[in-house]
């Protein structure tokens, strides 16, 4: 499992450039907070994929683009950036004119792994499989999103070996938009831990004039608004500070690994570090702990973003 120590997990990920998160602290300071309920919001999920599209392969990409033109679903714009949020839209959305509601996927978005006792295999339901011949979009619907990442990833790849059918292409547009949106939730640390808190949703927190909130909600989407409320200038910014051995790093690896990281980066930085709860049991967080926190979803908006990329090349 992967080292739980922020500082282990950096240096070992960078070396000296440690400093490179910190540093980028006082440019990520802006002001702006919106209001979301799930992972990243749509903010932090369009910031994933616009990253990844400056990493795919260009054959991929115009592929990627193509199946997502060919969709008539009317609940997002058909652009790999737009469909980014449209998993939980969709999830909020029954019977907006589909004949599939997708209710079913509710569980799909994140993996309830154990803060003090982790276990992958546990947290996933030891990876139920769907019933034979049945599509990856129909269930099962206790999977867990490391189960489902892995589900829609072997049916693109079905998809690209019987020489992309017309016949298979809703299902596979359907495969895409999934993994586009669940390769960023499975990197909200918050997605992948539990605390008999739902994932920190019963956390009460604060941190300076911003308005209170869950600890879910702080890391989804108030920490990364501060950062930068434009999620393609933030984008931009991001890709600008990969280099390739983050490239060879961050494309090594499974969504079951990632999930690792991602259960060892919600212990060490969000839960670990909180201070003492007031009397009502509420947390005023500190600078300290607002900007660690920040420069950790700068790096793991980072990587989604990549192994998005990756995945999606692989897959395409």
């Amino acid at each position: 499992m992967t080292p739980v120590g922020m500082n282990t997990r950096w240096t070992n990920r960078f070396g000296p450039g440690f400093s490179y998160y910190i540093g980028m602290i006082p440019i990520l300071l802006c002001l702006g907070v919106s209001s979301s309920a799930w992972a990243w919001g749509e903010e932090g999920h369009e910031v994933v994929a616009s990253i990844a599209l400056n990493f795919m392969a260009p054959a991929q990409k115009a592929r990627l683009q193509a199946l997502l033109a060919s969709d008539e679903d009317p609940l997002t714009a058909h652009d790999p950036v737009s469909v980014a949020s449209w998993a939980d839209r969709l999830r909020e959305a029954p019977g907006s004119g589909r004949t599939v509601t997708f209710q079913h996927s509710r569980a799909w978005h994140f993996v309830d792994i154990d803060r003090h006792h982790p276990d992958l295999m546990q947290a996933c339901q030891d990876f139920p499989l769907p019933s034979q011949n049945t599509l990856a979009s129909a269930g099962p619907e206790r999977a867990c999103v490391v189960a489902k990442i892995e589900q829609f990833s072997a049916e693109l790849a079905r998809y690209k070996r019987s020489g992309f059918q017309p016949a298979d292409r809703p299902e596979a547009v359907l495969a895409l938009k999934f993994l586009i949106h669940l390769i960023g939730d499975l990197h909200q640390p918050l997605h992948a831990i539990d605390d008999h808190d739902r994932g920190g949703n019963e956390i009460r927190v604060k941190w300076d004039h911003l308005h209170a909130g869950s600890l879910h909600h702080y890391w989804d989407t108030v920490f990364i608004e501060q950062m930068d409320p434009d999620p393609a200038r933030l984008a931009q910014r991001l890709s600008a500070r990969i280099t390739p051995d983050n490239l060879q790093e961050w494309q090594r690896g499974t969504p079951r690994a990632w999930a690792m990281e991602s259960f060892a980066t919600a212990r060490s930085q969000a839960y670990d570090p909180l201070p003492a709860p007031d009397e009502k049991g509420h947390y005023a967080l500190t600078d300290a702990y607002a900007h660690q926190a920040m420069a950790m979803i700068a790096l793991q908006l980072e990587e989604a973003g990549v192994r998005l990329a990756k995945t999606l090349d692989d897959c395409l």
